[in-house]
């Protein structure tokens, strides 16, 4: 998932066929005592029905529809995650995954690969590995905050080495690459940390220490200060249905998150129909100069304006019950991780349509089954 698209698309390939035949009753009893496997379910038939509204062609909704298969993926996986050696093996190979790309990102920004032919697109100045800045970012954070759980949880030096890549792949996120979801969502998975961790008494201390090492670390990084004062100067610079903003990434989103709001105004109970989205907005700036778009960047918008507002509130309910269901996950390791998925999807898609590129919802539909397999069976009434 973090290193190889073509990979990982065999992968559910695998999934999908072995999960087939091996298809029994028994599953059937897994995903419907499951609430988050019949949530996951519930949007994807909305999405499906909402294929059915609107004027885009069927074969453009059904192809939509078809970037939503970690619904789907979520179903599959949680009768594979049942078994709990399995769901052990996951959760490493997903921090080996990120380690390997750790290590490669500070090679390249150590400038090792620098006249090679190995990673030569890849530059010191933003020194992402197999993925996208936005995309890296994202995973670095939710690994920094893994790295971090398991330590809380391991001893000795297996601790050290946990406390160390997480202090490392926060550098990497905060420090060294240029996605800026990721650090709105490593700070989010730090206060939820605090929070969860540490006694009432103490909170207070533990927050201050984040707001301590964000000015700090916002004093001490030319890059953060570029960052964080180039957005700042782009959202004060935009001007509405301009269409001089595709320079300015905020600007950009701005376009996208007005002329989508617009869009909702008119379709705000139905929406215009999975894979509508394109044509409604080409309908909303036509005659401007305004650039088209097929997405809005968040996720939230997409989902109102799409399937109306019963789309808005299905995916909404999906994140509300699994934060709610992690807390009945025996393992209070996997009620952390589990909670922090949901952290990461809920920051990430205010700025992006998370659900709707192939990494991100592949991340979100393999955590969300890895880690509700978990939860206890209700017991059958008599």
């Amino acid at each position: 998932m973090p290193i190889s698209t073509g990979l990982d698309s065999v992968l559910l390939i695998f999934i999908l066929f072995f999960a087939l035949i091996g298809w029994n009753k028994q599953y059937i009893d897994y995903i419907t005592n499951n609430p988050i496997a019949k949530a996951s379910l519930a949007l994807f038939l909305i999405l499906f029905i909402a294929c059915f509204f609107g004027q885009a062609p069927l074969k453009n909704s059904f192809k939509v529809l078809k970037k939503y298969d970690e619904l789907i993926l979520i179903v599959l996986l949680i009768p594979i995650f049942k078994q709990q050696i399995l769901q052990t093996y996951a959760k490493y190979s997903f921090m080996a995954a990120m380690l390997f790309t750790l290590v490669l990102s500070y090679l390249i920004w150590l400038g090792v690969f620098q006249g090679t032919s190995l990673f030569a697109t890849r530059m010191p100045d933003n020194p992402v590995v197999f993925k996208l800045h936005i995309t890296h970012s994202i995973f670095m954070s939710f690994a920094a905050f893994m790295f971090a759980v398991y330590a809380m949880q391991s001893a000795g030096k297996t601790r050290w080495l946990f406390v160390s890549a997480s202090v490392l792949a926060a550098c990497n996120v905060l420090l060294m690459t240029q996605g800026r979801t990721g650090y709105l969502v490593i700070f989010a998975l730090a206060i939820y940390l605090i929070l969860s961790i540490l006694p009432k008494q103490s909170i207070m201390w533990g927050l201050g220490l984040i707001l301590l090492a964000s000015v700090s670390t916002y004093v001490s990084s030319p890059q953060i200060q570029s960052r964080v004062n180039l957005s700042l100067h782009e959202a004060k610079s935009w001007q509405p249905m301009q269409g001089n903003n595709q320079s300015s990434s905020i600007g950009t989103r701005l376009d996208y998150y007005s002329n989508t709001i617009k869009i909702i105004h008119k379709h705000c109970l139905f929406g215009v129909g999975t894979g509508g989205f394109e044509a409604a907005y080409a309908k909303e700036i036509a005659g401007t100069a305004v650039a088209p778009s097929s997405n809005p960047h968040n996720q939230y918008l997409l989902f109102w304006a799409q399937g109306g507002a019963l789309g808005l509130a299905a995916f909404i309910a999906l994140l509300a019950l699994a934060r709610q269901q992690a807390k009945r996950l025996v393992n209070h390791t996997d009620t952390l991780l589990a909670h922090g998925v949901i952290i990461t999807i809920a920051v990430g898609c205010l700025f992006n349509s998370l659900l709707l590129d192939h990494a991100e919802g592949l991340f979100f539909g393999w955590f969300l089954g890895l880690l509700f397999a978990g939860l206890p069976s209700r017991e059958r009434s008599m």
